[in-house]
Parts: structure tokens; sequence; C-alpha cells
């Protein structure tokens, strides 16, 4: 068997599954991963992982143009005893229209279900080191890195170059190994975290719960400062009294015998207005109040007024 490493570059496809920045640490069935094979067998181990999504363009993978007929070619030089005819070979490749649940499947849902899937060759790559990522959105022949965690998710485009060799397992089989990542274009995030919950979640809501959250009291602000006193609001001026009116009888009840009036004579020019003197108040009432009142200044002065 062949242990040479033979160099791969993949065509642009839909990173489908996997993380480049996060390793996976535990086997499929929870175990803590561990070096299978060599002189560290037993060790501790991690692996970054890659699934690629490749546009199909013939009836076989082994087919394929560039990457294809690079992987086939491996794995059968590295098997000449024709073990890479077995059924049971692994070559890292999954048929993205399949409707058969792959036996060693967390998620459980058929490949032709899964996003970004259907009409490709699924390649899984793997390395227990992160890959170099770069940034060959506009120039791919000359690629800049990319050091942003999270800056190439699930979903977006890009190529992959690595290596394909035979396996130095008891199962016969290729690794697909990944060093260096390029980032070609961007397509909607993929999410591969956490739990599944696509179709899980209906039937009837309580009565009476609205999908609108209920109104919540908002606490009232801090104030900034105190705020100014108002201003002293005067009291209303007391209510003035009307002046007396003067009582005046009738010139029949005296027997004075009624005289016509003479007319009155004719109007005199009239004076000018003589500038407004500035009065005292009375009893601490402005002059100006009892006058509107009707007051003249006899009757203010009989009632005690001094101005």
């Amino acid at each position: 068997m062949s242990k040479t490493a033979v160099e791969l570059t993949t065509s642009p496809g839909r990173f489908v599954f996997g993380d480049l920045y996060e390793p996976e640490t535990e086997d499929f069935d929870g175990n803590r991963m561990k070096i299978k094979n060599g002189p560290d067998a037993g060790k501790d181990t991690q692996l970054y992982v890659i699934g690629l999504a490749l546009p199909k363009t013939a009836a076989h993978w082994g087919s394929e143009p560039g990457w294809g007929q690079t992987i086939w070619a491996a794995g059968h030089a590295a098997f000449p005893g024709g073990e890479a005819q077995r059924p049971d070979f692994s070559w890292k490749i999954y048929d993205g229209d399949s409707t058969v649940i792959p036996t060693k499947s967390k998620s459980k849902v058929r490949p032709c279900d899964r996003e970004g899937w259907k009409g490709c060759w699924v390649l899984r790559l793997q390395s227990a080191f992160a890959p170099a990522i770069y940034n060959a959105l506009t120039n791919p022949e000359n690629p800049v890195p990319m050091n942003d965690k999270d800056a190439v998710r699930p979903g977006h485009v890009i190529q992959v170059v690595g290596t394909v060799k035979g396996n130095t397992g008891s199962s016969p089989g290729v690794y697909l190994n990944h060093n260096a990542v390029g980032l070609r274009a961007y397509l909607p995030e993929i999410v591969t975290r956490g739990v599944d919950v696509k179709g899980k979640f209906g039937g009837a809501v309580p009565a009476g719960a609205s999908t609108m959250p209920a109104a919540v009291a908002m606490p009232a602000p801090a104030p900034s400062a105190a705020p100014a006193p108002s201003p002293a609001i005067p009291a209303p001026l007391p209510a003035v009294a009307a002046p007396p009116t003067a009582v005046v009888p009738a010139p029949a009840i005296m027997g004075i015998p009624t005289v016509a009036a003479a007319p009155p004579p004719p109007a005199a020019a009239p004076a000018a207005p003589p500038a407004p003197v500035a009065r005292p108040p009375h009893k601490g009432i402005a002059y100006a109040a009892y006058v509107a009142q009707g007051w003249t200044d006899a009757q203010l002065r009989a009632d005690g007024y001094v101005g």
C-alpha cells in the first residue's frame, strides 16, 4: 500500500457542514477522540472538518475532471490489491441525491434533504490542524490571508487545497486532508450548530395567549436636577365696594315748581388731557382699582384717602 500523499485542489463548491475555527473532539459515540494508528495511538486528538458540496457534471464522481479523477487514481494506487473496488471502501464522498441515511449520521437526515447537498457530490475533508484561510473573492491568483474568526461560515462558496492518500488502518479507504481554504463567493449561511428544530414546533397554544409580548411598565427616569420653584402668584385684589349713591328727593315732594331746563351752552373745545400722575394706593389697593370701580376722589377722601 502506498502512503504517498497526492496534492488535491477542488473546484469551487459550497461549504455545507463543519467548522474552520472550532475542532471536533468527540467521536460518533460521544467518546474523546483518539489517534487510532501509529506511534501516537491512544493519545487525544481533534479534527477540523469541512463538508464541501461540488456540483455534479458526470454520472460518477470518479469521472469528474480534476478533483474526482485525482481521488479515484490515488485510491487505486494506494491499494493495488483491488481493495478500492470493495463496496465498503471509504472514499469520504457522499451522493447528495441519496435518499438513504448514512450509518454514522448524527442528524438522521437524508442527504437529499440537507441544504446545499442536492445535485452535488459532497466531500468530507479533515485535519487535526485548522486550515489556513484566504480571501480569494476578487483575485484568486493572489489571495490574501483572512484572520477574522468566523469570516468563512457554512453556506459560503470555497475552494480547498489539500491532499489525498491511503489510510493506514484496518478498513481500506483514503484520507482527504485540507491544508488551505479560499473564500470564493457568498451564499446564504447554513446553520449547522445546535439542535435541528426544523418541523419540531407546532400545536395549539393556551387560550388567551398572544403572539405579541405584554406591555411592560418602564421605570421612571432619574431626575437630572431639582426643578426650579415656580414664582409665587400674587393673591387677587380684594373686591372694592361700590361708591355710596347720593339720595336726591324729587322736586315735587319738596314743593318746588318744576322749571324747564335751559338749553345747554355750546360745548367748548375739549382741553388736552392732563399728563397722568402716579397716585398712591389706598388701604393697600391701587388707586386705579378704585377708579375702575367708579370711585371719585371726593369719595376716596371721605373714606380717608390721602393723595
